[in-house]
């Protein structure tokens, strides 16, 4: 009797843990931790985040579909994210340039590990970045 509730209770466990950790969040904290400029010709090299005019710090509303930035020294604002796609192991952000005309950017964020990956394309440079997310109560 002891070992048939001990499994139930170990295939109940696992259900939520696994139902847990392959959704989406509704918001998450996420900082860039690297930033690397490409150019042709020139290649990449690393620059910060300023430098790239990315904010080091933003937090995603998946279901708002929008990414609030606070740079330091800078005013809040936040910007309409055009594509949001959750799948079962990543949130698929896309989006295109607001205040800069001719600048497309996109991001992963896994599901599993919390680790953001994208990039920012405009017409004579891209700039790869990685960091960290983390769901934001």
């Amino acid at each position: 009797m002891r070992l048939s509730i001990y499994k139930g209770c170990l295939g109940l466990a696992a259900v939520c843990v696994t139902s847990a950790t392959s959704h989406a969040e509704t918001s998450y904290l996420c900082a860039v931790n690297e930033v690397y400029e490409c150019v042709a010709v020139t290649g990449c090299k690393r620059i910060s985040p300023k430098d790239a005019n990315l904010a080091g710090v933003m937090v995603l509303n998946v279901e708002k579909k929008q990414l609030s930035l606070a740079p330091l020294g800078g005013r809040p604002r936040a910007d309409d994210i055009d594509i949001v796609t959750v799948t079962e192991d990543a949130v698929l952000l896309y989006g295109i340039g607001k205040r800069q005309a001719d600048r497309t950017w996109s991001a992963v964020i896994s599901l599993k590990t919390g680790s953001l990956s994208g990039g920012v394309s405009t017409l004579d440079s891209s700039f790869a970045f990685s960091g960290t997310c983390s769901s934001n109560p």
